[in-house]
């Protein structure tokens, strides 16, 4: 089954649709920073004798320049050929973090690029991400116009649509995520929210399921800065006066200065966030070290495997990271595509948890 990326960054999303059974054919990116990760990530891969990217075309252009016919004739393919369209347009204009600007943000309007080039490839289904703010903002009425424009985005196209409310933690990203999932098919098949892998301790756990993974799940066998380094795993040199202060926050506390948290090593982290456009994007505090995370912490948190290397200076990475779809979400949620529109068996999460690296959260 093919898939066509938009809005890829970092990658995270297409990780997991590739780990449940897609195949990227085209990706595509503003960030020249987001494409060189992506490229670099698919050299990686086919050194590991890994497939991910292995097909994938990548790409950096606007997409108010990009056209689904130039997408098309790259990959060789033909309208109403493509199986899946995935992408999630930049959340922050919906995002509480974004103060809610909505349409009145110019990146709000980037969704409507995203619907022109659905009309224009007419993929058998598209998958369409973006934060729960998306449903609140402006009362509704930004998500009412969103589903009418996706349900029908041109001439003689009709699309079937679900909507899958999830949060990242419910399956395995050891995370409090809470995103959407808008699915559109062309058969008129419905997707189902899929079964919780990992549940609250004090919920009542059913067979397969796991309470839910915490930073020190995310952060085992992790070498300490300094020692065999991974990519990424360099933090920020704070001031003595930023050390005393941390040293002395309770986990799950707030930093009334830099407004970040303290993680604590027996829960999910807080939502990983990302600066502006201007910079400023930082993780959060160590569960046990006076310190930020390091970006590879972060990516961990955000169940990257460690040989997928960001690249770009200092906060490049971590926005890459920051604005990613979680691998482990993107592959629970390829999976019900997957089986609910194409009718396939699911992949099993064992084979998913090999292929991006994650077996030491359900170690």
């Amino acid at each position: 089954m093919n898939n066509i990326s938009l809005f890829s960054g970092g990658g995270g999303l297409d990780l997991g649709l590739e780990a449940a059974g897609f195949k990227t054919l085209f990706a595509s990116d503003i960030d020249p920073y987001s494409c060189a990760t992506l490229q670099k990530g698919k050299n990686v891969s086919r050194q590991k004798g890994l497939n991910f990217l292995s097909d994938c075309i990548v790409h950096r252009e606007n997409i108010v320049d990009l056209r689904g016919g130039f997408i098309l004739d790259v990959i060789g393919r033909k309208r109403g050929e493509i199986e899946l369209l995935a992408g999630g347009p930049p959340c922050q204009a919906f995002s509480v973090f974004g103060r809610r600007k909505g349409r009145s943000d110019p990146r709000g309007k980037l969704v409507f690029e995203y619907f022109r080039i659905l009309n224009e490839i007419r993929p058998e289904a598209f998958l369409f991400e973006n934060v729960y703010g998306l449903m609140t903002v402006e009362r509704g009425e930004v998500f009412r116009q969103a589903l009418e424009k996706l349900r029908r985005p041109g001439p003689g196209l009709k699309y079937e649509i679900s909507v899958l409310r999830m949060d990242a933690v419910e399956f395995g990203v050891p995370q409090f995520r809470d995103r959407i999932f808008i699915i559109g098919s062309r058969n008129g098949k419905n997707v189902e929210k899929p079964k919780s892998l990992t549940v609250a301790p004090d919920d009542l756990m059913q067979n397969g399921q796991y309470t839910y993974r915490t930073v020190k799940d995310a952060f085992r066998g992790l070498s300490r800065i300094g020692e065999n380094c991974v990519s990424n795993h360099t933090g920020r040199v704070h001031s003595i006066r930023i050390i005393k202060r941390y040293a002395t926050m309770s986990p799950g506390q707030r930093d009334n200065f830099t407004r970040i948290n303290k993680l604590d090593l027996k829960r999910p982290s807080f939502t990983i966030i990302v600066g502006s456009d201007k910079g400023g994007g930082k993780g959060h505090i160590h569960p046990t070290e006076p310190r930020e995370v390091t970006p590879r912490e972060s990516a961990r948190i955000q169940t990257f495997p460690d040989w997928w290397e960001f690249t770009g200076t200092v906060r490049h990475p971590i926005r890459q990271i920051g604005n990613a779809v979680p691998p482990l979400l993107g592959f629970a949620v390829g999976n019900a595509v997957r089986q609910g529109i194409f009718g396939k068996k699911e992949c099993s999460t064992t084979s998913a948890l090999e292929l991006l690296s994650q077996g030491h959260l359900f170690d």
